[in-house]
């Protein structure tokens, strides 16, 4: 199966998180190997402030999207972020944004992931670093998941 097929599988299982209805998203494309992973996330307007930008706190939410499903495909597991730092870069418009995220480093108990959020005018707006706990006890790889 597929890096794409398999997070595709996965997100259908009925056990989603909620959060996840807040930031719809098309999966566009996910690599095993590199962990790369694309998400179109839909025009959201009530993540707007007061300029009619994406406000920074949702910003670093809808790129924790891509984030933690490049950890997935590289690992089968959906695992904590325990800390993402993001640098905002410019402005990004309300409208179709693409999220981007790639694995840096995968540990045996961290792994490490950047991110990118392109606003609807394709530059570059937002980009995080991330730190997931690998280490997680109790985290069971997801039916479907790939395993490294």
């Amino acid at each position: 199966m597929s890096a794409l097929a398999a997070l595709r599988a996965a997100l259908e299982l009925p056990a989603q998180p909620i959060c996840l209805q807040l930031t719809p998203f098309e999966i566009l494309d996910a690599e095993e190997d590199s962990g790369l992973v694309r998400v179109a996330f839909a025009p959201q307007p009530a993540f707007g402030n007061h300029f009619g930008n994406i406000q920074g706190g949702f910003a670093a939410a809808m790129l924790d999207v891509p984030i933690s499903f490049s950890v997935y495909v590289r690992t089968g597991r959906f695992l904590p972020t325990v800390e993402i730092k993001c640098s905002y870069l410019r402005p990004a418009r309300i409208g179709r944004c693409i999220g981007e995220a790639q694995i840096l480093r995968a540990g045996k108990n961290l792994v490490f992931v950047e991110g990118r959020l392109l606003g609807p005018d394709g530059e570059l707006a937002v980009h995080a670093t991330a730190t997931v706990l690998a280490a997680v006890s109790g985290s069971a790889p997801v039916p479907g998941g790939i395993s490294v």
